[in-house]
């Protein structure tokens, strides 16, 4: 099945004209991104450069990861904050069965790239693997979104990890932190690490890899994927992309 053919019928809830827009099929994905900004909370000017999280008025960023000098991962970009119509998408997307959103979310990481990345392209592109055996997701939601950013991906101007098996994989499943604390978040994050494995590591090594996740909140799932890729993967540096970033509203 094409990639086009998982375009919902009629236009997707708060995101204009997506469903009738020709350049879904046709345009170049950087038209997404910059149609989407018109619905979407943009990342602040003067967010964190490390994780894009709101600065507090102190100017000090009030996520942890940021100033832990045992932090792994180099920078997490954010296309946008999760809030509004975004956010309701992303969790139809995961929760509620609309998988057809994987189009749209695909052109946006693309989009992405072409507009941010050209100067200084990963080597490789990968995903917080999804566990989807006993008591992990009903689907590998952010593997999907990747894989539709591949196809639309024309000229094969990005590296987003052919082969099998994956760069890196999720050998079991692990609690899930969607909804839980900080402090939670960051021992969820300790149980990922020892589930992840690199199945070969001549896929990473030597290589700068950009990391892909649908929403990071305090960026610790990252850093652990980060930490098993430059320990276990060897590589020489690991960045984050994702498609929204839980904002924490600006502490006075």
């Amino acid at each position: 099945m094409p990639p086009s053919a998982l375009l919902p019928a009629g236009p997707p809830p708060g995101f204009p004209r997506c469903g009738r827009c020709p350049y879904v099929r046709t345009g170049p994905a950087r038209i997404c991104v910059v149609c989407a900004r018109r619905t979407f909370e943009a990342i602040a000017a003067e967010a964190c450069p490390v994780c894009g999280q709101m600065l507090d008025a102190d100017g000090s960023c009030p996520n942890w990861l940021c100033a832990d000098p045992g932090r792994r991962i180099s920078r997490v970009h954010a296309i946008a904050y999760q809030s509004g119509p975004l956010r309701r998408v992303i969790n139809n997307y995961k929760y509620d069965g609309a998988r057809a959103w994987a189009l749209i979310f695909g052109r946006l990481v693309l989009g992405w790239l072409e507009l941010h990345a050209r100067t200084a392209p990963p080597d490789l592109i990968v995903v917080n693997p999804t566990y989807t055996g006993p008591g992990g997701r009903p689907f590998a939601h952010a593997e999907t979104v990747l894989t539709v950013a591949a196809q639309e991906d024309t000229m094969r101007r990005w590296p987003f990890g052919p082969g099998h098996p994956p760069a890196i994989v999720k050998t079991r499943a692990t609690a899930r932190s969607a909804s839980a604390t900080a402090k939670a978040k960051r021992a969820a994050a300790g149980e990922l690490r020892s589930a992840l494995m690199i199945p070969d590591i001549s896929r990473t090594a030597g290589r700068r890899i950009l990391v892909f996740d649908d929403v990071c909140t305090t960026a610790s799932q990252l850093d652990a994927v980060a930490e098993c890729l430059l320990d276990d993967g060897r590589a020489v540096a690991v960045e984050g992309l994702v498609l929204a970033r839980a904002p924490w509203r600006r502490r006075t």
